[in-house]
């Protein structure tokens, strides 16, 4: 495409959106007639407006964009090789929508200098719609060939994880296109730390931690900050901001999804941003955008989903947003992580995790122990121990069939906690048998040790699957006690195990594939599991209101610290395959 073709595409794009001929929300639709109106104080000669748009600068970073390959998808494809037999990927091919984010953040310049005008970029788009590999197009040219001395251009979010997955796709881009490496001299860094380096320009780029107190001494001319949502506070916005200080053109270029602190720097630069399209506050110097939907649009439409990804049909699947909203009509926390993810809605508080209806549905009184036992179900059980507020619970998880399980629990407190506790169900749940008050005011570990040792003696215990903290002394003292059978195995308490097993457990219980005598302890306590979820969409278990809060989630983390276990794949057998390109081994 030419590069007036881009232009005109973006232009199009501009006008189908002001027009209605595409659906988008009330955020779009002011960012793109404020474009359209400084488009007409430009060519007025607006003495108030010191813009001119260039054509030319507007269309270089779209046509250095489709020369670069597809990374990730089904569009990374191998199309063929060079003269020289490397291989040739399938180029990015730019949507309308992304024409009209890179002609306006590069074609606005200053008319007495020739500088760009924007310094802040704010691209806030649903999961799927390419945002990251936006950042990495931005990246490269601004490394490149954006004219600057020393760039010096990173990728920065909460973590250096989540900083390397722009870092990630930008590093594949340039190791894939031999082209653009001779042409421009880029060195690449080592696959881990995912570096490059341009020596004839001094130019290099690094994925940066999340600490601010590293980030001291950069001389930042672009800084692609992932995933704002997640900062908790606005420390490494400030330092990244305040370290493009001396440069002539730099560029903060945040791409988020929405998320559900309103109280952090996302939030404000969302909430700034809204001010500036709906004429409120003048900031000539902030380019923004935000896909989401409108008050009102029901979340569960087709319609709603099409307004709020742009890439709807190209990147974003269909299919897998109606899978996703099926499972979210019965599961709060997965209502608020499609909002917030699918939607880019912001979503205040915290998420529950399971449906309580649902989870009541599961409970069969008639389930005992005793017929459990003489079935010889297979049994795991987990172990969440505590000194003195918690409640100290073994989960006894059995197998029913490949995919229906059973639990029934036993939790233990110390009388002194019970007693001044301000939890009132305390006293009634002893009474009821349903939680045991051990003496002291200390746990009594020499108890739960023989409650294990009675269950291993009855049941068909598969493994006794210990929560890593405080578990050392009581795992040494009940292999004394037990011998080698069953086996003893400490849980890692991090998303690896508790994703796949929070996951499980709400599938299993949605489709009443597991059972509860309905105990209330468990009961209550599955009440108070909200999810904390990461940059790549897994989830742990964290209880409501925060670690302080009297609301109490042990019992559910021992039946997740076993059904980790139980619900585990089977080790895959080791296979050896070599992979070809048309070559010999």
């Amino acid at each position: 495409m030419s590069g007036q073709g881009y232009v005109a595409l973006a232009r199009q794009y501009e006008a189908d959106v002001l027009s209605g001929a595409v659906v988008a929300c009330k955020w779009v639709r002011l960012a793109c007639e404020r474009n359209r109106r400084d488009r007409d104080r430009a060519e007025a000669g607006d003495p108030t407006f010191p813009y001119r748009f260039d054509e030319v600068a507007a269309a270089r970073i779209c046509v250095a964009a489709e020369q670069l390959p597809h990374i990730k998808g089904p569009k990374a494809t191998v199309v063929g090789r060079d003269d020289e037999g490397r291989l040739l990927w399938a180029t990015i091919q730019l949507e309308a929508w992304q024409c009209w984010i890179l002609t306006t953040l590069f074609g606005w310049l200053r008319r007495d200098n020739g500088l760009r005008r924007f310094r802040l970029a704010l691209v806030l788009l649903p999961r799927k719609n390419g945002k990251s590999t936006l950042g990495a197009i931005v990246a490269l040219f601004m490394l490149t060939a954006d004219g600057e001395g020393g760039p010096e251009c990173y990728s920065a979010a909460t973590t250096r994880d989540q900083a390397k997955v722009v870092a990630d796709i930008l590093w594949e881009m340039v190791f894939r296109s031999p082209l653009c490496r001779e042409y421009f001299g880029i060195r690449l860094g080592a696959k881990t730390s995912r570096t490059l380096e341009v020596p004839a320009t001094a130019g290099k780029f690094a994925p940066l931690s999340a600490d601010a107190n590293t980030l001291d001494g950069l001389n930042v001319s672009l800084a692609v900050v992932d995933e704002v949502h997640a900062h908790k506070t606005r420390a490494v916005w400030d330092v990244l901001e305040t370290a493009t200080g001396a440069r002539l053109q730099p560029l903060l270029l945040a791409i988020s999804t929405a998320g559900t602190n309103i109280a952090g720097i996302c939030y404000e630069l969302v909430t700034y941003l809204r001010k500036v399209l709906e004429g409120g506050l003048v900031d000539e110097t902030i380019f923004g955008i935000e896909y989401t939907v409108d008050e009102g649009d029901p979340w569960d439409a087709e319609a709603t989903w099409r307004k709020a990804n742009p890439n709807y049909g190209v990147s974003v699947n269909a299919a897998d947003l109606a899978r996703k909203v099926n499972k979210a009509r019965h599961s709060p926390a997965a209502v608020n992580n499609f909002l917030t993810k699918h939607l880019n809605v912001w979503v205040q508080g915290e998420s529950a995790w399971l449906d309580m209806d649902e989870w009541r549905a599961c409970a069969t009184p008639t389930l005992s122990l005793e017929q459990l036992a003489r079935d010889r179900a297979p049994c795991w059980i987990g172990v969440d121990l505590a000194e003195t507020r918690d409640i100290a619970a073994l989960v006894a998880l059995f197998r029913l069939e490949e995919d229906r399980f059973a639990a029934l629990g036993q939790f233990f407190l110390p009388e002194a906690t019970v007693q001044a506790a301000p939890v009132a169900q305390y006293p009634g749940w002893v009474r009821g048998g349903w939680l045991t008050a051990t003496d002291g005011n200390i746990a009594d570990y020499q108890r739960i040790e023989d409650a294990i040792e009675a269950w291993c003696r009855t049941l068909n215990v598969q493994e006794i699957d210990f929560d890593r903290a405080l578990a050392a002394q009581m795992q040494q003292r009940l292999m004394t006690r037990l011998g080698s059978e069953p086996p003893i195995v400490t849980v890692r308490q991090d998303v690896i195990a508790m994703n796949p097993a929070m996951q499980k457990l709400d599938e299993l219980v949605s489709r009443r594939q597991f059972m509860h005598a309905g105990d209330p302890v468990l009961t209550w306590m599955a009440s108070n599991v909200v999810i904390f979820r990461n940059y790549k969409d897994e989830i742990y278990p964290r209880k409501a209101g925060g670690k302080d809060s009297h609301n109490k989630i042990d019992g559910i983390v021992a039946l997740l610290t076993a059904l980790s276990r139980a619900a585990a794949p089977p080790e895959p057998a080791k296979t050896y395959q070599m992979f070809l390109f048309g070559g010999k081994a």
